[in-house]
């Protein structure tokens, strides 16, 4: 059974831009406001728009003084087994390696399209490449307010729970259909 050390868990959160119109303004930042407005989960909350950035904060969220921002929350657009800053192409392979092994007691969501829309083998070698706690997201296009919804209902039912499978198991009991819609997905060794 995976079980991470706190029931608090804080959000380290890496956005993609959703529009290249640079006047459009949609943001996960309004879910972790609400998250900390009436959950108190503190956050980090950073843009990255290259490859290299996002490797630099995949980096920074492993050091000491972050290590109770235990959810890396990656919001960008994605396709199967991959997500897609501005026009570059990042695999579950290539983000592995970036994190490294050192992401115990880490949950991974992926606030994204499609990216777990992938050979469960994929996520499982991500998993043990990055020791990650579990890696949870969407198997498919998902409105972006409704999957919104329903990562603000996740993550505060992870405040609830250290076993990982007791949360798998409380979103099939209370959301089942809803998370069914989104084909949302969480694996754990």
């Amino acid at each position: 059974m995976k079980f991470a050390k706190k029931y608090d868990k804080d959000i380290f959160c890496l956005e993609g831009d959703w529009s290249k119109d640079l006047k459009q303004q949609t943001s996960v930042q309004a879910v972790l406001l609400f998250l900390k407005q009436n959950r108190n989960i503190n956050f980090i909350h950073r843009h990255c728009g290259t490859r290299e950035n996002l490797a630099y904060y995949l980096k920074q969220v492993q050091l000491k003084k972050y290590s109770k921002y235990s959810i890396i929350y990656i919001a960008f657009h994605g396709k199967p087994n991959e997500i897609l800053i501005g026009k570059d192409r990042v695999t579950l392979d290539e983000l592995a390696d970036m994190l490294g092994p050192n992401c115990n007691d880490k949950i991974i969501h992926f606030g994204t399209c499609h990216t777990l829309n992938t050979d469960l083998r994929n996520i499982k070698r991500f998993l043990r490449k990055t020791n990650a706690l579990c890696v949870c997201g969407f198997g498919k296009e998902i409105p972006f307010v409704e999957s919104s919804v329903f990562d603000i209902l996740f993550i505060d039912m992870l405040q609830e729970f250290r076993n990982i499978a007791t949360v798998s198991q409380k979103i099939n009991d209370d959301y089942k259909s809803f998370a069914q819609k989104l084909s949302f997905k969480i694996v754990y060794l």
